[in-house]
């Protein structure tokens, strides 16, 4: 198994992950590879993609750079081998070796293999309850599902 930053250059590898992973339809991932502040890392052998992780950097107003860490998958068959674990740690070092000065990732304890998975690759928890809210602009892939009418 190899771990491996995919770059302008790798979007048929980004196309199939993003398959692996549920995307469906056109697909275009020319945009995210270009970007400078992304990153998106996958796990791959003889078989092909087996996970991926990626995220986005974050610049502050002061000047600070943090890293967003904001999907991590593992397809079935490989969950337990440690996969998710490499994948964290090479999102991690890259955003270390880029003058980051956080990763942060958002889970909770309804995703108890995230959570451990985030802890082996040496996260720490922090004592919060998270809220999140969103503001759905257009039609699209979603980060949650829309709610049932009422």
């Amino acid at each position: 198994m190899e771990v491996r930053r995919l770059v302008a250059g790798d979007e048929g590898v980004a196309e199939r992950a993003c398959r692996v992973f549920g995307s469906t339809g056109d697909l275009d991932p020319t945009a995210f590879l270009g970007r400078s502040g992304t990153a998106l890392f996958v796990a791959e052998d003889e078989s092909g993609v087996l996970g991926w992780v990626y995220g986005h950097e974050l610049v502050h107003p002061d000047g600070e750079r943090t890293m967003l860490l904001y999907a991590l998958d593992v397809v079935e068959p490989a969950r337990g081998r440690g996969y998710g674990r490499s994948l964290v740690s090479a999102f991690v070092d890259h955003a270390r070796r880029t003058g980051c000065t956080e990763v942060w990732v958002l889970t909770d304890d309804a995703n108890p293999a995230g959570v451990a998975t985030y802890r082996s690759a040496g996260g720490r928890r922090e004592p919060v309850d998270q809220v999140m809210f969103t503001w759905r602009l257009s039609e699209g892939r979603h980060s949650t599902p829309d709610p049932p009418p009422s």
